[in-house]
């Protein structure tokens, strides 16, 4: 299918990174009109960046179109060590009251345990219990796929990425698991987006136990293309677990991971070529290296329109809120300024007009 062809329906991309590495005003402003060219080109209506105060920015230059996840320390030694959270309700509420929509993407990929803070760890627990007790959403990547922990299958495009975990002292992918579901025991109603649909794809029945099990648990399509894949390799199976549990999908693609205006494009045709159609189809040659081009096709599910319309924007909406938080811009500012990020904070100034 186009993109002409796609159903009018809303989407918003839950998962959507502002790009790694601006660093002046310029690049600021070119990196937010690409991102506008996105959602004007590929239909979207709302994007939820993680970008820290660059998706402030955002919110502010372009009313409406976004939404920002606020940064939380990842968990490693390194990273909690420079500047550790000591008071989470007042960190979490700053957040918010700044104008954040949620928290997020946290990030819980494999490192090796010496550097590792696990998300079930003591210095976590004021976290969850804010989130949860706040309803603060939280979009939250656990693992990764799980031919990564072996030398024989993981694609060489990660293994350049340093994203092999066969050799050192790494965590599991199960141990990775029993962290998040901890946390998940001891907070029923957080509400949380495991990124990637928690790399499960490979597995239905444990995607249906995991759902059956962790009733606010959500899980999101954002590619690597593998969970694609998986699920056309069982595809009616899987069309009728995304129609059973159309209620804990969302619509993401991981725009940032790519980095050109048509890799992103190539990322929301792929997932909504994928949901829309029931065409076999590959990776475009056009997309980014970090999607792998298998020899099998994607078969897609055409899905019922009620079933897209959650996926798409109606889950989204019940996790986030109808439409995005205002900002604070003084504060927003003050804050870019004690963090050394004098380019936004000089945006932000331009937009005060």
């Amino acid at each position: 299918m186009e993109f002409s062809e796609f159903a009018d329906l809303p989407v918003i991309d839950c998962h959507a990174h502002f790009k790694r590495g601006v660093k002046s005003l310029e690049e600021l402003v070119s990196e937010g009109e690409t991102l506008i060219e996105v959602i004007r080109r590929g239909r979207l209506r709302q994007i939820y960046i993680t970008g820290e105060y660059a998706g402030l920015y955002l919110k502010v230059k372009y009313p409406g179109l976004f939404y920002a996840g606020g940064r939380v320390p990842a968990p490693y030694v390194d990273g909690i060590g420079r500047n550790p959270v000591k008071d989470w309700d007042r960190y979490m509420d700053e957040l918010i009251e700044v104008g954040f929509d949620g928290i997020g993407e946290l990030v819980s990929k494999p490192a090796e345990r010496s550097r590792r803070i696990p998300l079930n760890s003591q210095y976590y627990e004021g976290f969850w219990d804010k989130c949860e007790s706040a309803g603060y959403a939280v979009l939250c990547h656990v693992a990764d796929p799980e031919e990564f922990w072996d030398e024989r299958l993981i694609p060489e495009w990660a293994r350049e990425k340093g994203w092999g975990y066969y050799h050192g002292d790494f965590p599991s992918k199960e141990e990775l698991y029993a962290e998040m579901h901890q946390i998940l025991d001891e907070h029923p109603r957080l509400k949380i987006v495991l990124c990637h649909f928690y790399f499960i794809s490979a597995d239905l029945e444990k995607a249906e136990g995991f759902l059956n099990q962790y009733k606010n648990a959500n899980l999101d399509l954002a590619l690597g293309v593998e969970l694609m894949y998986n699920i056309s390799r069982r595809r009616d199976d899987w069309r009728s677990f995304f129609i059973k549990h159309q209620d804990r999908i969302l619509f993401g693609t991981d725009i940032g991971v790519s980095q050109t205006l048509q890799e992103h494009l190539d990322r929301v045709w792929l997932l909504r070529n994928f949901l829309e159609s029931d065409e076999e189809f590959y990776t475009p040659e056009t997309a980014d290296p970090l999607l792998t081009r298998y020899r099998e096709p994607y078969v897609g599910l055409n899905l019922p329109r009620h079933v897209l319309w959650k996926i798409y924007a109606g889950n989204f909406m019940r996790l986030w809120g109808e439409k995005p938080r205002d900002v604070d811009l003084e504060m927003a500012i003050a804050k870019c300024e004690e963090r050394g990020e004098r380019f936004i904070a000089e945006a932000l100034r331009g937009l005060t007009g």
